[in-house]
């Protein structure tokens, strides 16, 4: 009991009071009744409105924070009632005038935000809070002195300031983006991070263009630092700004550690989680970029992940004390769930705050997903999430037949953007007219961008996107509603971290009090009943790493042993878990060959009996380089043992001499077929859900083929909607078309090219740029990467020939068009740029950016606006702060 204080004593008797249950269940009752149906048989009275405020009041000065929780969630339910059915005036006045004070003692401003937004009324406060109130404006102020930080999120600013490892976990309302901003805009404002940089990783490409836009925004005042995307850092960015952070995935943090311009004083790691997934591959180099970069500096880790029980797991995985973390639970954003069965026709509502579930006697009125989402939305924003690409674009097209065309500037410069730049027939233009939009990761980042953006955008008529995982990876993308139709994410089903991700975006912050959470399930085989245990809000899970306390666990060990035997990995395990496998292989040889004491190596020799055996005999037959091999981690030691043994007996050379200036179809046939040879892609990339090429010929080389026409288009330079319209006259000429939908089977299919069929069109759209992402820009570039690599190593710089990653990398020939990719514009404003404005940039004799007229190429008539806000948004600095209000760290 010590510590305890009389709010927390009284919370407690509460919370066991029956009446309160009671109270509680009439009110969760009344909200989804009337959110399900638009009426409510539990009518809220003023004398229930009276005692629910009383018990958030006593709760919100709790020290608990369950109890702090419990007591926002009665306000913003109350306020949800209010809002569908209507309270008394009475009532009404009553809860906006308590909601004012407990929102205060809870510290939640934001909330406090959209109560002013949301009524005109004001209440004189007890003399208390409004002390109060102005106490933690002070000091809780950012740091950028915009905003108030809620008590929890101020709690984790301090905590995080005291530490050189910290780790912290909550719920996805929390705001873990918000507070990560904040501390960077405070680490980067002093001289200290002079020619050091601060890294922030992200899980995928779809989350740098969003993540790098917000820091640059947040950072426009503060003119000593740029936020760079790529692994390097051009001439222009080293004279201009002597502060970088760099927005990296994995696999660029990779690339950059092998030639490090400045040193990494801050690791940043939001959505922590992705580095102890189970069912992704990317796992393992997530882990191995962590570890590299701790190797080689000594840097400071910060990791954010969503509601986990237990985040210093993350500390112990690197090393590192775990007393810097700190695990919460309250939500900036309350939640009501709810699961509607369209096929047995039943509905239910899943208490978030202990009101107890239940099913509404009302059968849904709805009998379609679409009429169900339209019914429910009503004017507010909606996102729809499905689990396919295809399905997805399907989906928007079905809901914007049943809704109005919109007339706004915002979504037309969207569709004409769309159609200049993909294609005049993508389904995206069609939808958009209508208020709804799709996005997934097929979808080139500045599209995905700008409809992010425009549905961000309160005022936008742009009410629904229909998503895929996007969502999943971090993309800030909130909605008053979310509905889940599928109940898996890619080929498997969910698992609840990540199911607790995407449920988190329901509700947004500064403008809901609340978000909904509607599972669906409007087809057979959909939201099966064990599936439906993921619905409801449960407690914090426990994170896993077979890394980090083991216990008796061993197979993740022994896999890796069968794997250094040559040995068939038992069961049946997936593609992705193969290469998981194959992947701590080369990072367990990485640690004994860098003399790393690290839990991967110390535990697989606790485990596996003849551990040590098999790992001498993998060191004796490494013959490549291990520098290398550090960069190059998801291609197996043999293939660049082999590749360098090669080299060094001079029976291969340079992929593409230096001097080349054809830059052919049949170049890059040659170039593909010559490192699907040495590094096997017949049995190593012809696996799982997504191969690069079929496992037997003809379609192997007809595949090397395809994957050489698209090099050959995106190298010298074409418009994405060029390359697009040449890969549907490829797909005509060939007479077949190749395509991915998980919700038809988890294989590729095809099927024959029909003329004019727009939906076939679309299919080629969407896999010609889901080709160039992940295929060409992904994986082929990983093999292009080592192998140049290896060749520098063994024939040194003036002999490895021209690094043909780098063209695929940024889709140019041209080094300006890369430097200036490097210095942060998209690939077609740089184009642009060089096309049209080449007068106001002045280069350097090797082809580096020197100097940027800005004035005069915001001053041209002709300017498009997308390349005008990318200057602004890389180029233009707003001036800086008073100096006496940088406050010391």
């Amino acid at each position: 009991m010590a510590g305890r204080i009389a709010a927390d004593i009284l919370s407690d008797r509460i919370v066991d009071r029956e009446d309160y249950v009671d109270d509680l269940a009439s009110l969760e009752k009344a909200v989804s009744g009337a959110f399900l149906t638009g009426a409510t048989d539990a009518p809220i009275d003023d004398a229930l409105v009276d005692r629910l405020l009383r018990y958030a009041d006593i709760m919100s000065h709790s020290t608990i924070a369950a109890h702090r929780e419990s007591a926002y969630n009665l306000i913003a339910l109350l306020r949800e009632v209010d809002e569908l059915v209507g309270l008394s005036n009475r009532g009404s006045s009553r809860v906006t005038a308590v909601a004012t004070a407990v929102l205060i003692e809870l510290g939640n401003f934001p909330g406090l935000r959209t109560l002013s937004n949301a009524t005109d009324d004001t209440y004189a406060l007890p003399v208390s809070r409004g002390v109060l109130r102005a106490a933690k404006e002070v000091t809780q102020a950012t740091k950028h002195g915009t905003a108030t930080l809620t008590d929890t999120q101020f709690q984790i600013a301090e905590r995080m300031r005291g530490e050189d490892f910290f780790s912290f976990s909550g719920p996805t309302s929390l705001g873990k983006s918000f507070i990560l901003k904040d501390a960077i805009y405070d680490i980067v404002r002093h001289p200290d991070l002079d020619q050091h940089c601060v890294v922030v990783l992200v899980p995928t490409k779809a989350l740098i263009g969003q993540t790098a836009a917000d820091l640059r925004e947040l950072l426009r005042d503060v003119p000593e630092v740029n936020v760079a995307t790529f692994p390097s850092l051009p001439l222009f960015l080293r004279q201009t700004y002597p502060r970088t952070i760099f927005v990296l995935t994995p696999e660029r943090l990779l690339r950059y550690l092998s030639n490090p311009v400045r040193d990494i004083d801050y690791l940043i790691v939001d959505e922590a989680q992705k580095v102890i997934a189970k069912r992704d591959a990317r796992a393992s180099i997530y882990y191995h970029a962590i570890v590299e970069t701790i190797r080689r500096f000594a840097t400071k880790l910060v990791f954010a992940s969503p509601s986990i029980e237990n985040p210093q797991l993350f500390l112990e995985l690197f090393g590192k004390a775990s007393n810097g973390a700190l695990a919460v639970r309250e939500r900036t954003v309350a939640q009501q769930r709810y699961f509607v069965d369209l096929i047995d026709r039943k509905q239910y509502y899943l208490s978030g705050v202990g009101g107890g579930d239940g099913q509404l006697q009302t059968e849904p009125t709805a009998t379609t997903a679409i009429e169900l989402i339209t019914s429910l939305s009503g004017a507010r924003k909606s996102i729809v999430y499905i689990n396919s690409s295809a399905k997805s674009a399907e989906f928007a097209l079905e809901l914007a037949k049943v809704l109005p065309k919109v007339d706004d500037p915002r979504i037309d410069a969207v569709i004409k953007f769309v159609k200049e730049h993909i294609h005049k027939d993508y389904f995206l233009a069609n939808t958009l007219a209508h208020g709804v939009a799709f996005h997934h990761g097929k979808m080139p980042q500045e599209v995905r961008e700008k409809v992010e953006e425009c549905f961000s955008n309160p005022d936008s008529p742009l009410r629904y996107v229909v998503c895929t995982s996007t969502l999943l990876e971090g993309v800030n993308l909130p909605a008053k509603n979310i509905f889940v139709l599928n109940d898996t994410h890619g080929p498997a089903g969910f698992g609840k971290i990540d199911f607790e991700n995407l449920a988190g975006r329901a509700g947004r912050l500064t403008y809901d009090f609340s978000g909904n959470v509607i599972c669906v399930r409007y087809e057979q085989g959909g939201w099966s009943e064990s599936r439906q245990e993921l619905i409801p809000r449960g407690e914090p899970i426990v994170a896993e790493s077979f890394l980090v306390n083991p216990g008796n666990t061993r197979k993740d060990f022994t896999d890796i042993g069968y794997f250094l035997r040559g040995e068939k990995i038992p069961g049946n395990p997936s593609n992705d878990a193969k290469r998981t496998v194959e992947q701590y292989a080369s990072i367990l040889l990485l640690h004994v060959l860098g003399k790393q004491q690290t839990p991967l190596r110390t535990l697989f020799l606790e485990k596996v009996k003849d551990g040590a055996k098999l790992i001498d005999k993998a060191v004796t037959g490494f013959t490549g380089s291990e520098e290398v091999l550090r960069r190059s981690p998801g291609i197996q030691p043999r293939y660049q043992s082999a590749v360098w043994d090669e080299l060094t007996a001079g029976t291969a050379g340079a992929l593409i001499p230096s001097d080349t200036e054809d830059l052919s179809f049949e170049l890059f046939d040659s170039v593909l077929k010559h490192l699907g040879r040495l590094y096997n892609w017949i049995n190593e990339e012809s696996g799982g859900t997504d191969p690069l090429v079929p496992k037997e010929e003809p379609g192997y080389s007809l595949r090397l083929r395809y994957w050489a026409t698209l090099m050959s288009y995106w190298v010298r330079g074409d418009p994405l909607v060029l390359v697009i319209s040449r890969a549907i006259r490829y797909h005509a000429n060939q007479g077949v078309v190749t395509y991915r939908d998980y919700s038809i089977s988890p294989y590729l299919i095809t099927e024959a090219f029909k003329p004019g069929d727009s939906k076939q069109v679309n299919r080629i759209i969407e896999e010609t740029m889901r080709d160039l992402e992940t295929g060409l820009r992904f994986k082929i570039i990983s093999y292009l990467e080592n192998y140049f690599d290896l060749t520098v190593q063994t024939l040194g710089s003036a002999n490895a020939g021209m690094n043909v990653a780098k063209l695929v990398e940024y889709g140019s020939s041209d080094p300006r068009v890369i430097n200036l990719q490097e210095v942060g514009f998209t690939r077609g404003v740089a184009l642009d740029l060089l096309g049209k404005h080449a007068k106001f940039l002045a280069f350097t004799t090797n082809d580096e950016l020197e100097s940027v007229d800005l004035d005069g190429i915001l001053a041209e008539p002709e300017l498009a606006a997308d390349v005008k806000t990318e200057l602004e948004n890389i180029l233009r600095k707003a001036p800086p702060p008073p100096v006496e209000s940088v406050l010391p760290s």
